[in-house]
């Protein structure tokens, strides 16, 4: 006796269950090898990068504390992409926040073009673009996040501390060079910023030892950025081309820390020739006096 079929002459309903589950089972299985296989995979080194903090030139400082030099950005960004396949640029996002994670973002060489404020407890504080606002960080100590007062100036500005370097700045430098365009960041009676970021993990500190005025800093810094990267000198031999420099407050000489001398900046593009840099709009502080810091 023959089966008997539907009038229609299609396979039962159960058969095409059957096969729709297996397919989706199928797919599912796939899905979580693909996964797992992602998952175990050492994730990807995070490409070098050079910054330029341009606090000097933010539309958040008054008139007064800004000293507009584009060329001189301009210049420094072009050196400085011969050597890094990535440039960030910061200005009127040079703030708390962002200062905060600098160690954790993977730069070899930072350009740090800021105010700073010497301190009666042996260390300069470095501003941010950021204006005071009462309360606005009470997350932090007063050892820890400071006022810079410029003079002249009648607003004041968030600067940030050895403490606040190694309390709240989030993960480490990494063989990072940190060029510190500021008035007395190696001063020696206020050495302890710079020995902050060196405990952070920077490879070395490159700044003044005293008082200079802006636009001989800028001349000077735009030497040193040639000797170190197109013509490949080591620490030691860049910075001692730099000449003596005179201001009203007496003279400055541009010195390193620690003694790295013989490091030379190496060539992270190498392996990389197709990333390009991102610079925004420039603009920077003319100091007239020395600036002064008060607690809040």
């Amino acid at each position: 006796m023959k089966k008997k079929t539907k009038k229609d002459g299609k396979e039962k309903p159960s058969y095409n269950k059957r096969l729709l589950y297996a397919a989706i089972v199928g797919a599912l299985s796939i899905m979580i090898v693909a996964s797992t296989f992602v998952y175990l995979q050492p994730s990807q080194p995070t490409q070098p990068k050079a910054a330029i903090i341009d606090q000097l030139s933010s539309s958040q400082l008054s008139l007064i504390s800004r000293h507009e030099n584009a060329i001189f950005i301009e210049t420094a960004e072009e050196m400085l992409y011969k050597r890094f396949p990535e440039i960030v640029y910061y200005s009127d996002n040079a703030t708390v926040d962002e200062y905060k994670r600098l160690p954790s973002l993977g730069y070899k060489l930072i350009l740090w073009r800021a105010h700073s404020a010497v301190d009666p407890d042996n260390y300069v504080a470095i501003s941010t673009s950021e204006k005071h606002v009462p309360n606005k960080y009470t997350q932090y100590s007063a050892d820890q996040l400071k006022l810079c007062n410029i003079t002249g100036d009648s607003e004041s500005y968030f600067a940030i501390t050895p403490a606040f370097i190694k309390e709240c700045m989030s993960g480490r430098f990494e063989d990072t060079v940190i060029i510190l365009m500021s008035c007395n960041g190696l001063n020696q009676t206020h050495h302890r910023t710079a020995e902050a970021l060196i405990d952070k993990g920077a490879k070395v500190i490159i700044s003044w030892n005293g008082w200079i005025l802006p636009s001989d800093n800028d001349n000077a810094i735009t030497l040193l950025l040639r000797y170190l990267i197109e013509d490949d000198n080591t620490i030691d031999g860049a910075v001692n081309k730099i000449l003596v420099q005179w201001s009203p407050w007496g003279s400055s000489r541009l010195s390193y820390y620690p003694d790295v001398g013989n490091y030379r900046i190496p060539n992270y593009k190498q392996n990389d020739t197709t990333t390009n840099a991102h610079m925004v709009v420039i603009s920077i502080p003319e100091r007239l006096k020395p600036e002064h810091i008060f607690q809040f």
